[in-house]
């Protein structure tokens, strides 16, 4: 019997979507619980740094004060382009008072859409014929 290809294709489309949306939400529980449990304080869009060297998009630098008084300065890993914040616009972001150095920018949801997104388009070319997929594969591991 032959190699189904266009069912392993499925299979693995479906497998990437739902480990893309598995992400997507792992991280936006993940921001939730920093919410939640967190310290929500004001900080300063102190400058604007590039994710990659001489490419765009741009991500802010903020500094923000913790409970002990200490500043601290986050570099965050979600650019834009254009950039959604400019140098000197105060910010509300979240820290873990153990771990202050984990910070969550409010709102700061990209990484979870762009996650959830891409996932979804894997999930829609596949769950239509995930079924058939799995049972020709099924039928094929038997056969052989």
């Amino acid at each position: 019997m032959k190699l189904p290809m266009v069912d392993l294709l499925i299979l693995l489309f479906f497998l990437i979507g739902v480990l893309l949306v598995g992400i997507a939400g792992y991280l936006y529980y993940d921001h939730q619980q920093l919410v939640k449990k967190g310290v929500m304080t004001k900080g300063v869009v102190m400058s604007m740094h590039r994710i990659k060297p001489r490419e765009y998009p741009v991500a802010p630098s903020v500094r923000y004060r913790i409970q002990d008084g200490r500043e601290l300065l986050f570099h965050s890993s979600e650019g834009r382009n254009p950039p959604a914040y400019s140098i000197g616009q105060e910010v509300t972001l979240y820290y873990d008072p153990a771990k202050p150095e984990r910070v969550q920018l409010d709102g700061d949801y990209l990484l979870v859409y762009v996650m959830a997104g891409i996932g979804a388009v894997f999930l829609l070319l596949s769950v239509w014929t995930i079924g058939e997929s799995v049972a020709a594969i099924w039928e094929w591991l038997v056969a052989g």
